[in-house]
């Protein structure tokens, strides 16, 4: 029988440290942390389109492992940092043969598809939107549109698009990543934001975006009154906890059954000054 698939997800909050052979930890002693998964999603990496050697880097770092990625190209959008904002990456076995797909529409960097072509599972590494009043260049109409709160709706608007015109092709999903959204009370502390624009974001992810593919939390199904967290305000005062789960899993309702795992790192288990801790999830193949 065949060992189940990991899949781990983390907002490592900038990739370059971890990359070259002076890097302290090398990517791949994180990896070792991380139990050695199957399919490792990354997001907020940082890595521009430009970078050739980072993104060489990324390519050569896990042996044994395929490296797809999407970086932001967003100059009217995300110039901050020298155009160092945001990215996703994810890295697969090479025995799973993945082929790799990044939309025409992520500007910014923050969507990677992946196919497991023997179980025909999709895997869709997600930087979801964080939502502010910062006001939105939209490319499209050539001005700007609303703010990046009502770009959040968008962007999960649009993500849900592509991704059943993708089902149509009978595949199963595994949508994971930081998400940028607590679903429920059990999902932040010290308390769940009730005002708007937060409300209505939350609301059309619980009540459109999920039941329009069929998915569910995987961690929310296994730990239904578990309280855990996947980001952590640093700057909080007095050390007092500032806390939500924004990262998670999503996966088909036909493969819930397949689920053996879905869990989350604790705090400071490992050597990193992301404000995020890893998540993974286990299925029986």
């Amino acid at each position: 029988m065949s060992a189940p698939l990991r899949v781990t997800s983390w907002n490592i909050e900038n990739l370059a440290p971890y990359l070259g052979e002076d890097a302290d930890p090398p990517l791949r002693s994180l990896l070792k942390s991380l139990h050695s998964p199957d399919v490792l999603c990354l997001q907020e990496i940082r890595i521009r389109p430009r970078d050739a050697a980072l993104i060489e880097g990324m390519q050569r770092t896990l042996p044994g492992y395929r490296c797809h990625w999407s970086l932001n190209h967003d100059a009217r959008n995300a110039s901050y940092r020298g155009g160092r904002a945001y990215g996703v990456a994810t890295w697969t076995r090479n025995e799973l043969d993945a082929r790799a797909y990044v939309p025409e529409w992520d500007r910014e960097g923050r969507v990677v598809m992946t196919l497991l072509p023997e179980l025909r599972w999709l895997v869709v590494n997600v930087y979801a939107v964080n939502g502010t009043t910062k006001p939105y260049w939209d490319h499209e109409r050539n001005r700007q549109v609303g703010d990046r709160h009502a770009f959040k709706r968008r962007f999960i608007e649009i993500l849900g698009d592509e991704i059943a015109t993708l089902q149509k092709h009978d595949l199963q999903l595994i949508l994971i990543g930081d998400w940028n959204v607590s679903r429920t009370r059990l999902d932040t502390f010290p308390r769940l934001r009730t005002e708007a624009p937060h409300a209505l974001a939350r609301k059309e992810f619980n009540e459109g975006f999920m039941p329009r593919l069929k998915v569910v939390d995987a961690f929310r199904e296994l730990h239904p009154d578990a309280r855990r967290y996947t980001w952590f305000n640093r700057r909080a005062r007095g050390g007092r906890l500032d806390a939500a789960r924004v990262d998670f899993a999503l996966v088909s309702e036909s493969l819930l059954n397949r689920v053996t795992a879905a869990e989350t790192a604790e705090p400071g288990q490992l050597p990193s000054k992301s404000d995020h801790v890893p998540l993974w999830i286990s299925l029986r193949r």
